[in-house]
């Protein structure tokens, strides 16, 4: 065990009584909850029948009827057996979300070069007397910048809510470049960082859809996560076909 001063110590114990006194209160509430509540004793509280309508309208092809069932032929292939010899094929290419690893394509290798210096301590990392045997300079380099930017606190730490101002900066130049743009056009602020497409998509759905009067335009054909997030929001899919001639 780690040793701890005092004025931890006490620190330690204040924030245990204040738990202590948050868990009683809750366990008080919810005892009055429940007694108050008309349920019989032992049954479940969540059930298909009191969950969310939305989420049982909720349809997500992407892991619908289809995915589920290739996963079981999946397992019963793997298992062998009478039940393996049912099918003209011994195993199942799942293409049903953008997963190019699973399917044998390599990593790309210089991100994850980066991401090893990122993750190692700077002294068996970047700053290793070794290191430009075992890494390209450019690697080290956005590393070392990456590092400065993040403050010393590394990877595992909170950032701002928008991302990291620098790489913010990096995505505004870039715009700026690829739009030719003049430089500093790009508000920084208006830059948000996420992680993944799916999270940006669930956030500005989040705030589109105010109520069921609400609709949002996708193409057609769409990717399920759009009419998924619809249902789930409560909005109403507007859908469009593409025309490549108009």
């Amino acid at each position: 065990m780690f040793p701890f001063s005092s004025h931890q110590r006490s620190q330690t114990n204040c924030w245990r009584r204040h738990v202590a006194l948050v868990g009683a209160t809750m366990l008080s509430m919810t005892s009055t909850t429940f007694a108050s509540s008309p349920a019989v004793a032992g049954t479940k509280r969540l059930t298909i029948d009191t969950i969310s309508d939305k989420i049982k309208n909720m349809e997500y092809a992407v892991r619908g009827k289809i995915a589920i069932e290739a996963d079981r032929i999946k397992q019963e292939l793997a298992k062998g057996g009478n039940n393996a010899d049912d099918f003209d094929f011994d195993h199942i290419v799942f293409t049903n979300i953008g997963n190019p690893h699973a399917v044998a394509q390599k990593a790309l290798t210089w991100p994850r070069q980066v991401m090893s210096l990122l993750q190692l301590p700077d002294a068996i990392g970047i700053d290793h007397p070794m290191v430009s045997q075992m890494f390209p300079e450019d690697a080290i380099q956005r590393a070392r910048e990456m590092k400065a930017s993040l403050g010393g606190s590394g990877i595992g730490a909170y950032t701002h809510s928008k991302g990291v101002r620098a790489f913010r900066e990096d995505v505004a130049k870039f715009i700026e470049e690829r739009d030719g743009a003049a430089p500093g056009s790009v508000d920084t602020e208006n830059i948000f960082l996420t992680s993944g497409a799916s999270e940006a998509i669930g956030m500005l759905m989040s705030a589109m859809i105010k109520d069921d009067s609400c609709g949002i335009m996708i193409p057609i054909p769409q990717y399920p996560l759009y009419s998924a997030s619809l249902g789930l929001l409560g909005g109403h899919q507007v859908g469009y076909f593409l025309d490549e001639n108009s």
